[in-house]
């Protein structure tokens, strides 16, 4: 009963097992999975001996103490109907289903459920995994929860008020940052004939030491673009053009991304499905 069930084993199930294993977080033994792919059981139990396959979705609540729902939003509510019967009433049910709310899955289940949302960073252990526990969540359970996701990357709880936002930056941020990288090195190539790949690797590792560089000084940004953008010099120049015409850009984007993000959500079907 202590063993975490992991329901879904697509692109999020996936990573999740392999990091929970490889970081040491869970042994084998102590994870199970279960998804209506059988190529997808079949690819687990390969990759990972000892891991646990569940027949059902109800097998994995009757077995784990906690239970990670992996699956697309529309797909959760056919997961939870099909659950309940098994559920005590004490297993924690962890979701990773964007636009889901606490309430939602609280009206069909009365024991303890968290929201989180990890970033396709936490492939490599990087990045940060928002949590929000719901009000059934006690001290124990929501530090087993959130020790569990360190393994993933770093761990920042936050109020569900908050989600949106903090999701757009930390989950949705690699994609816009990608994209800003894409650009950049695209105006050197089209400014100066640098080969493109040589572009995009130079303005990629500029990034992430800038990341390390703000994570383990401490520094504020504003600190660090005080120090390099000195008066009439080069990179000057760039931030001053930055700042005249960013900010209504990034208003504009994070704007229309709130808007999107309040759509994905939808209420709870009774429809059974089963996780890919």
């Amino acid at each position: 009963m202590n063993s975490t069930g992991i329901i879904g084993y697509g692109h999020m199930g996936g990573m999740l097992v392999k990091r929970f294993i490889t970081s040491g977080a869970l042994s084998p033994g102590e994870i199970v999975v279960a998804s209506r792919s059988r190529r997808s059981l079949d690819a687990c139990a390969a990759a990972w001996p000892g891991v646990g396959i569940a027949a059902t979705n109800a097998d994995i609540a009757r077995r784990c103490r906690t239970v990670i729902i992996a699956v697309r939003p529309q797909e959760v509510g056919g997961v939870l109907c099909e659950i309940a019967p098994a559920l005590a009433g004490d297993e924690h049910i962890v979701s990773l289903a964007a636009g889901i709310s606490l309430a939602a899955i609280e009206d069909a289940y009365t024991g303890p459920v968290t929201r989180v949302v990890p970033t396709i960073t936490s492939a490599v252990g990087e990045g940060t995994t928002l949590v929000c526990h719901g009000r059934q969540v006690g001290m124990d359970n929501a530090l087993r929860v959130e020790r569990l996701f360190s393994a993933i990357g770093s761990v920042v709880a936050v109020s569900e008020a908050d989600l949106p936002a903090a999701t757009l930056l930390s989950s949705c941020g690699p994609g816009l940052l990608a994209s800003l990288i894409e650009e950049l090195a695209g105006a050197a190539v089209r400014a100066s004939g640098i080969p493109p790949d040589r572009a995009l690797l130079l303005a990629a590792e500029m990034v992430a030491a800038t990341g390390a560089y703000l994570r383990e000084t401490g520094r504020a940004p504003g600190d660090l673009v005080g120090e390099v953008a000195t008066g009439g010099g080069i990179t000057e120049v760039g931030v001053r053009g930055f700042r005249e015409r960013l900010p209504a850009v990034f208003d504009e984007v994070f704007a229309a991304m709130l808007e999107r993000y309040g759509t994905v959500g939808r209420p709870l079907s009774d429809e059974r499905s089963y996780p890919r």
